[in-house]
């Protein structure tokens, strides 16, 4: 009896593990087939959700008398937000997209530098070119954390109530770009 129970903490701590190993496989598995079911329109990476912004106002990097908030969606029937940062490389290979999208005067872009030194992020636009109506500075990631950012490029279709219609994660590409012009073309007509 005396050498079963120096064992008995093992026996525990080993259980343990296998109760949280299990239940970790079963959230990760559902995870799993819910990004999946999520995933099913547009190209792999477009992705259709309802999200409702909470208000929020952050620093225009161009002009400090006037922030970025949700009034800006106002009057228009959908916006564009870019949440991007000048060291991220996957940002720069989409930034002639975004060029593009400015050109055709179909959708308002907004951009929001995330994690970036202001200074960067002016240089950057300055030597590529701004798309952005307004850029808004988002050093601490509090407006991402508010829209379920992870890691940038990604960019977000909003209504003018500040809805968030659709999601792309990563950098946008030719496909993105003619599936963003045909939805904006075919709402405009509408």
């Amino acid at each position: 009896m005396k050498n079963l129970s120096r064992y008995t903490p093992l026996l525990i701590l080993f259980f343990l593990l296998s109760v949280i190993g299990f239940a970790t496989y079963k959230i990760n598995n559902k995870q799993a087939i819910d990004s999946q079911e999520v995933t099913q329109s547009f190209d792999q990476r477009f992705v259709s959700q309802k999200i409702q912004l909470e208000d929020f106002e952050l620093p225009n990097l161009f002009d400090e008398n006037d922030n970025f908030s949700k009034a800006d969606f106002k009057g228009k029937k959908y916006s564009l937000i870019n949440v991007f940062a000048s060291w991220c490389t996957t940002c720069r290979a989409e930034h002639q997209i975004l060029l593009q999208l400015k050109s055709l005067g179909i959708v308002d872009l907004y951009g929001v530098a995330w994690r970036d030194i202001n200074q960067n992020t002016k240089k950057y636009l300055t030597e590529s070119g701004n798309p952005f109506k307004k850029v808004a500075a988002d050093n601490q990631a509090l407006f991402s954390k508010l829209i379920g950012v992870k890691a940038v490029p990604e960019t977000f279709l909003v209504d003018e109530k500040g809805r968030v219609v659709w999601r792309y994660s990563g950098n946008l590409e030719e496909t993105a770009f003619d599936e963003i012009k045909q939805f904006l073309s075919s709402s405009i007509e509408n």
